[in-house]
């Protein structure tokens, strides 16, 4: 195998995959992360594992100069993997970029909601070159993973990360022969970062709708409305019941769980808090 000098541009999301680069003996010359609230996104796994081994690391969005800076160091290889800025492309570096969705399909910024919105029986991961257009290069690799009407967002996240790293090493392990051999993509289909409207709940909904929202959301959190107030939610529990309560009012409350009426159900409400943005 051989060894490459590689820039790595990444958060915790596909931490999975600098551990990888590294286990097979590569040089990582520069890692490239971002500011997070270490609340939902992390950037703390990338940044432990390139303090261990004395790794440069940059905040900053990247540059057309860090690029330039790269190439003069020797740097072979640039690895994207959930990097949030434009990446310059240059002919005088190659470059990769690891996107959870089967491309064409699911090109975007936050694709995975949509794995569960869409019905999706099956989704994965997809690595392929990285051009001017985003999710836009020919696929090097991809593999995919069933998706099941119980999964949520962090299920289906989990799902593409162990795929992702399994995946990455096949790639790296003969990376020529995937570069030279990689295919043009079909037109596919885009899907844009998710409104506001799409992660607020209707009452006026199906439970199973319901429950889809809140599966496609998880701990990045739906949105609900109700007495008179928005809620931010992480978790529900919904079922199926004839009843006669009002569509939208709060039938029950515990200490820490609350009951909203539906259109054909209830939902119990068990992780939630007032939105005070």
């Amino acid at each position: 195998m051989i060894k490459l000098k590689i820039a790595y541009f990444g958060y915790d999301f596909f931490w999975g995959c600098l551990d990888v680069l590294q286990k097979n003996g590569h040089e990582i010359v520069k890692l490239f992360t971002f500011e997070t609230d270490n609340i939902y996104n992390f950037n703390t796994k990338v940044i432990e594992i390139a303090s261990k081994t004395s790794i440069p690391i940059q905040l900053d969005k990247v540059t057309h100069d860090n690029i330039i800076e790269l190439i003069d160091t020797g740097c072979e290889l640039i690895v994207s993997a959930a990097y949030p800025y434009k990446i310059p492309v240059s002919k005088h570096i190659k470059g990769i970029n690891i996107h959870p969705t089967l491309l064409p399909e699911g090109r975007g910024p936050w694709p995975l909601p949509y794995i569960i919105l869409n019905d999706l029986t099956a989704s994965g991961v997809t690595i392929h070159r990285l051009e001017e257009e985003f999710d836009m290069g020919n696929i090097l690799i991809q593999d995919k993973f069933e998706v099941t009407n119980t999964d949520d967002l962090e299920s289906i996240s989990c799902k593409s990360q162990l795929i992702a790293n399994q995946i990455l090493s096949k790639l790296i392990g003969d990376f020529d022969k995937y570069w030279n051999n990689s295919t043009q993509q079909g037109q596919g289909s885009y899907w844009p970062f998710p409104s506001e409207e799409k992660q607020t709940i209707n009452w006026n909904d199906s439970i199973k709708n319901i429950d889809k929202t809140a599966r496609a959301y998880g701990k990045l959190e739906s949105i609900a409305k109700f007495e008179d107030k928005t809620w931010v939610v992480k978790d529900l529990t919904a079922w199926e019941e004839k009843h006669a309560y009002q569509i939208g009012s709060v039938v029950h409350k515990t200490n820490k769980e609350i009951v909203i009426a539906a259109s054909d159900g209830l939902v119990c409400l068990r992780h939630y808090a007032e939105d005070i943005n």
